[in-house]
């Protein structure tokens, strides 16, 4: 009998357990999207009793339902991640390894005389940094994909920072959250969207190798380090790296766009000389046919084939 993981509790269905735990999700959503409606007519309809009351009323009840339509959103949006998580038997820890995959060769190109290593226990990457051919020191990053910065990550990076006795922990996450922009810290741990890491990467490698520099010992590496942690979210550090996640993400966007722009106009001028190609063929063949003395064949569209881009190479 196939069976399958719930990617909330872990707990092993059956076929049926797991189909009816997707409806059940199903459902769930169904139900937050009517509440949202109902939320939508409510707040309709108190504008609509409170255009004779006083402005200051109506501003309170406006802020309340987009408060309320804002966690039903959030719900929404955390049962759909989920409901599709359970078609493909996911979870966040599996779904963060897309983007893990990726950071360790960025890391790498980055950083070519580190030791980096995906391990998937006690952080998701290990970062051995490495100066005059000696071991400097040790960050480590757990990699989640997650619509919600969920304490549990955090306390995860954060055991990882103890068991591998590193000087920073970070996570790298896809969550948003009420003023999380991108970039901040938590119990020692340092919390940064993908677009931001590899610049926090940077900061965090050059401060290792300058308390080596510096010789200083172990525990009062980890009391500077700690210290970092919180004066690097303050704004004169903190601005810059969210400056640079915003600009990535808005260059993301249009090289995204461009490419699709490219792509449309690519496939109109292959249309264009196919059927250049066709009307050709059809005017030298009815000449010919004029020149037998025949009546020339009559014009039907051509078929045309979808445009075929050579693969990529490195």
């Amino acid at each position: 009998m196939r069976t399958d993981r719930c990617p909330v509790c872990r707990k092993t269905l059956t076929q049926k357990e797991y189909e009816q735990a997707l409806g059940i999700l199903g459902e769930r959503e169904k139900h937050l999207h009517g509440q949202k409606a109902d939320l939508l007519k409510r707040a309709r309809a108190a504008e609509a009793r409170a255009r004779t009351a006083h402005v200051d009323g109506v501003k309170a009840e406006r802020k309340r339902t987009q408060r309320l339509l804002a966690g039903k959103e959030q719900q929404i949006g955390v049962l759909k991640q989920r409901i599709e998580q359970l078609r493909r038997g996911s979870t966040p820890q599996l779904d963060g390894l897309a983007f893990q995959h990726n950071l360790v060769p960025a890391l790498k190109q980055h950083f070519p005389d580190d030791d980096i290593k995906e391990t998937g226990v006690g952080g998701d990457i290990v970062h051995a940094v490495v100066f005059g051919k000696q071991p400097a020191g040790v960050i480590v990053y757990e990699c989640k994909r997650s619509p919600r910065l969920e304490t549990d990550h955090i306390q995860q990076a954060h055991r990882a920072r103890q068991s591998r006795q590193a000087e920073f922990a970070v996570l790298v996450t896809t969550a948003t959250s009420k003023g999380f922009a991108g970039f901040t810290q938590r119990d020692g741990v340092l919390i940064v969207s993908p677009a931001g890491v590899l610049a926090l990467a940077r900061l965090l490698r050059a401060h290792i190798v300058e308390m080596v520099k510096a010789r200083l010992g172990g525990d009062e590496r980890q009391r500077i380090a700690a210290q970092l942690t919180k004066y690097i979210t303050s704004p004169q550090f903190k601005n810059p790296l969210e400056e640079i996640i915003t600009l990535s993400a808005q260059l993301q966007t249009m090289i995204q766009q461009e490419a699709k722009d490219h792509l449309r106009i690519w496939r109109k001028r292959w249309d264009h000389y196919q059927r250049m190609q066709w009307d050709g063929s059809q005017v030298r063949d009815n000449v010919q046919l004029a020149l037998m003395g025949r009546e020339p064949e009559p014009s039907t569209p051509p078929k045309i084939l979808p445009l075929e881009l050579p693969e990529l190479t490195s």
